[in-house]
């Protein structure tokens, strides 16, 4: 009787439910950013000198010896080749023989003035006579002058014989061995010069008006990983569809001539929106979206459509999404849009 009293009594007593409030989901977020654009063009090319020549003679004939090698180190005018041309070498000693034969004549006329000078102080010849000889005189002056002209063209030609380095280089092609017959501006050798190293590109012509003298480039070696800072020095009209582009590069780069390089240039675009690559939840599926964080801490849904990736960001495209808007970055798993969250610092 005792014990169905007391529980009697416990089952008449009311219920005590304790309620227990859950905390808030913690997420961390970050700003979204609007920053300027760079696009980043990747063209190949090749090292090559800056200073580049093909050496040829003046004037036709054979190929009498050639003083240098293939990748040989020439200096400012020093000897690469010398041509036989038999009508140089008469036409220059003709030359000379004929200036010799008018200064002969010239010292002879100047005497023979001066005498018929003489008498005609003493007047013991004719005026005449006088005038006579020195229009002699004027004339054979003339034709020296004429002579010591052609003496003067026979010696060049005569030393057009004679091929010489015109800067500092390295002989980097054969094209005429000694003995064969080279025609007048045919070339002999290739040259490249020691001092400067660039690198030619062709770029379309739509990118070439947006290049401009002293902008920067990236020059790296197609096979390794260093990386060179370039700059552009020229840059040539399009033809049909490309445009040459020059890129210069610093005199103490290690680079090759004729090692193949990777040309990076950088043109700046119209600034983008972009988010951290950890708030845009499924990038890869059919509809990527990021969740923002309201003044209020509430969670919005936004639709985006990812672009191009860089250092972790990714620019985004996507209406209600403006700069300076939170975004989640972590925890989005558990988050459904109009829910309040703790941001955690």
């Amino acid at each position: 009787m005792l014990t169905a009293v007391v529980l009697a009594g416990c089952d008449a007593a009311p219920a005590q439910v304790e309620r227990i409030e859950e905390p808030l989901p913690s997420v961390r977020g970050e700003a979204v950013q609007l920053v300027p654009d760079e696009v980043r063009y990747r063209f190949p090319g090749v090292v090559r000198a800056s200073e580049r020549a093909a050496p040829a003679f003046l004037h036709g004939g054979v190929l009498r010896e050639r003083h240098v090698v293939r990748g040989q180190r020439v200096e400012q005018g020093e000897l690469l080749a010398t041509l036989h041309n038999p009508a140089m070498a008469p036409a220059f000693a003709a030359a000379e023989a004929r200036v010799r034969e008018l200064d002969a004549s010239l010292s002879r006329l100047e005497r023979d003035v001066e005498r018929a000078r003489t008498l005609r102080e003493r007047n013991l010849s004719a005026e005449e006579e006088l005038d006579r000889l020195r229009s002699e005189r004027e004339a054979l002056a003339q034709a020296r002058e004429q002579a010591l002209a052609q003496r003067d063209e026979a010696k060049a030609q005569l030393e057009e014989l004679t091929l010489r380095a015109p800067f500092a280089a390295e002989v980097t092609d054969l094209d005429a061995e000694p003995g064969d017959f080279v025609a007048a501006g045919q070339p002999i050798m290739q040259l490249a010069g020691v001092a400067e190293r660039e690198v030619a590109i062709r770029v379309p012509a739509n990118l070439a008006a947006r290049l401009e003298r002293g902008q920067a480039a990236s020059v790296a070696p197609t096979f390794g990983t260093q990386r060179i800072d370039g700059e552009i020095v020229h840059v040539g009209r399009a033809g049909e569809s490309m445009a040459p582009v020059i890129v210069a590069l610093p005199t103490d780069s290690a680079l090759a001539l004729g090692e193949p390089v990777r040309v990076q240039l950088e043109i700046a675009a119209r600034p983008v929106t972009r988010v951290p690559l950890a708030a845009v939840v499924d990038p890869a599926g059919s509809a990527p979206y990021v969740l923002t964080i309201g003044d209020d801490d509430t969670i919005r849904r936004a639709p985006v459509t990812p672009g191009r990736l860089a250092g972790g960001w990714v620019s985004v495209n996507g209406e209600g999404l403006a700069p300076g808007d939170r975004v989640v970055t972590a925890g989005q798993g558990r988050l459904e849009e109009g829910m309040r969250v703790r941001v955690l610092p």
